[in-house]
């Protein structure tokens, strides 16, 4: 029997069961009394021994768990009841407890549900979600608490009607969905029952599928602003198949970029089809386009009447066979002075008529032999001077007729053979 004043009221036999009972003053035992057996399960709060160092009032685990320990001798109430215990307010109720709180219910079996209002937290505890919480004081944004939550093997579905406003400030916002590396979780779940504590887990992780839909009146998404820009942007995705389909009325794309902008596209082949209903219109503003394409082979099929216009000088580079096919009528007409030089044999074949007008003047200079070949008849009409200078000429037909209304022959010898 402890030593010291207490008033005890009991009732002996509840039912036949074990004594109710109110103990005033001096503290039993524990393990003498009716009851106890559920007393002794709350041994610890779980503010003895978080880590809190630097805190506001701060106390040092030692102190703490000190005073925990005098949990069950301090003395000053103690009651149990056999039975249930039903307590009615008709008015306002109040209760203050200076030191901490911890309420366990063991749900009519050995389930643990309550929660643990120690050190200034309220750390909650139930068989809805498994996992642990850690609470402790760190020294970021000149010391403030740090809460770390882990729940294992939970299932949540939730619906919410209403107005969402969501605000975030701070050094750091990190979310990560699923992993590359599948990391064992080890857990060790909230507890509350002090002789019956928690087992570590080893839970395996998997990666979930993500399906997410939207509807809405509006949707718009401002990322940065004029006045403070995002400093950096990085978006990196790995996928084995990407699929993507917008279907729209209209759509505006806008991008601005004060500096370069680099593009790249590194792929096994490239399928690009575009279908438009009225026009197609691309225009490019740039000091200078540079293109360079390299390819086995270029296919190029337009079905369309072409307009091409350039402004400025044209250099084109054929290495190589260049063959041009046209089935109609080829019209060119160059205002100026046309230089073509060729470096080699070259052949021309026309199977048909072929006129040619120049209004202006003609130089023709080759420097080597020249062959011309003409099957059919040949009439060369000039409106003008013609004059033919050379060192030397050599004519050489089976037939010749020469019709002029007047010639003038110039030599100074003259052979005809």
């Amino acid at each position: 029997m402890a030593e010291g004043k207490f008033a005890l009221l009991e009732v002996p036999d509840l039912n036949g069961g074990q004594p109710s009972y109110l103990r005033l003053g001096t503290a039993a035992p524990l393990g003498e009394s009716p009851g106890d057996d559920l007393a002794e399960r709350i041994q610890t709060f779980i503010d003895d021994e978080r880590k809190r160092d630097g805190s506001p009032d701060f106390t040092s685990v030692e102190e703490r768990k000190a005073e925990t320990a005098k949990l069950h001798t301090k003395g000053g109430w103690r009651d149990h009841s056999d039975g249930n215990r039903i307590s009615t307010t008709q008015g306002d109720k109040i209760e203050v407890i200076q030191g901490n709180y911890r309420l366990l219910i063991l749900c009519r079996g050995e389930r643990q549900a309550g929660w643990d209002v120690s050190g200034g937290h309220i750390t909650e505890v139930s068989e809805t979600f498994g996992g642990g919480t850690t609470i402790e004081w760190v020294q970021d944004y000149g010391g403030t608490w740090k809460v770390v939550e882990t729940t294992i093997k939970g299932e949540v579905q939730t619906t919410f009607h209403g107005d969402v406003t969501d605000y975030y400030y701070g050094k750091l916002k990190y979310s990560q969905t699923g992993t590359d590396t599948f990391p064992t979780l080890n857990v060790t779940d909230d507890y509350l029952d002090d002789t019956n504590p928690s087992s570590p887990q080893a839970i395996p992780t998997e990666n979930p599928e993500i399906e997410e839909r939207t509807w809405a009146k509006s949707i718009k998404s401002y990322t940065g602003s004029e006045t403070l820009p995002v400093p950096s942007i990085h978006d990196v995705t790995w996928a084995e198949l990407m699929d993507s389909e917008t279907h729209a009325t209209s759509i505006a794309d806008r991008t601005y970029v004060k500096g370069p902008s680099t593009s790249t596209m590194e792929a096994d082949s490239i399928t690009s089809s575009t279908k438009v209903e009225g026009t197609m219109k691309d225009t490019t503003e740039a000091d200078r386009i540079e293109n360079s394409t390299t390819a086995d082979k270029i296919v190029s099929y337009t079905k369309a009447d072409t307009e091409d216009k350039t402004y400025g000088n044209a250099i084109s580079l054929t290495i190589g066979n260049s063959l041009t096919t046209v089935i109609g009528v080829e019209s060119t007409i160059n205002v100026g002075v046309v230089t073509e030089v060729v470096a080699g044999a070259m052949v021309e074949a026309t199977l048909g008529g072929e006129v040619t007008l120049v209004v202006g003047g003609t130089v023709d200079v080759t420097v080597g032999a020249t062959l011309s070949c003409n099957i059919g008849p040949t009439i060369d009409f000039s409106v003008g001077p013609q004059v033919e200078v050379g060192m030397s000429s050599v004519e050489m037909y089976l037939n010749k007729t020469d019709l002029s209304v007047a010639r003038k022959v110039l030599a100074g010898l003259n052979i005809y053979l």
